[in-house]
């Protein structure tokens, strides 16, 4: 697989065992608010499920479309501009604050005992468009962001920014628990 490939997967793959380990140790407090109008640990985890979920149709439309138009390369892939804002706006700590657009908002009703296992699938899904866009020139390929259809950026920043963004709401999970 293509090295940039590979050290995306070995990220999500980390964030996942970052959850996992969070949502053992914290036990009960999972689901706990640290206060009105803040998220739980479970929500943060949750929004990264809803999240990634809004990218797979996609990644299912690009990533054939590519291979058809042969859109193939090995060759180092390259963030575009709209990739690093989200990068840098988004690793934590967090630098810019900005609430969750509605449909990315975790459910008030959230059942905190499948919020990791729902995210762990989901996390599984990623990896397995991350391993299918193998030679591919994922920073050839544009995508529509489905958070805002005016914005469009290479698929690479797409991946690059989802592990960023998934960082960020985790270490947000664990400053949660943290304060609990």
């Amino acid at each position: 697989m293509n090295p940039q490939l590979e050290d995306i997967d070995r990220q999500f793959q980390s964030i996942s065992t970052r959850a996992r380990e969070l949502a053992t140790r914290a036990g009960a407090k999972f689901g706990k608010r640290p206060s009105p109008g803040r998220w739980s640990a479970a929500e943060c985890i949750e929004h990264l499920t809803i999240s990634s979920e809004a990218y797979f149709p996609v990644l299912e439309a690009a990533l054939p479309e590519a291979r058809k138009k042969g859109i193939v390369s090995e060759a180092p892939f390259r963030l575009d501009f709209i990739g690093k804002l989200l990068i840098w706006t988004l690793e934590p700590p967090a630098k810019l604050r900005f609430p969750a657009p509605s449909g990315f908002q975790p459910p008030s009703d959230l059942d905190a005992s499948r919020v990791l296992e729902r995210f762990l699938a989901s996390q599984r899904r990623v990896q397995e468009f991350v391993r299918a866009a193998d030679g591919l020139a994922v920073d050839k390929i544009k995508i529509r962001s489905p958070f805002d259809r005016r914005v469009r950026y290479n698929m690479w920043s797409a991946l690059s920014a989802a592990a960023s963004h998934q960082r960020r709401h985790l270490w947000q999970a664990e400053q949660t628990i943290r304060q609990l």
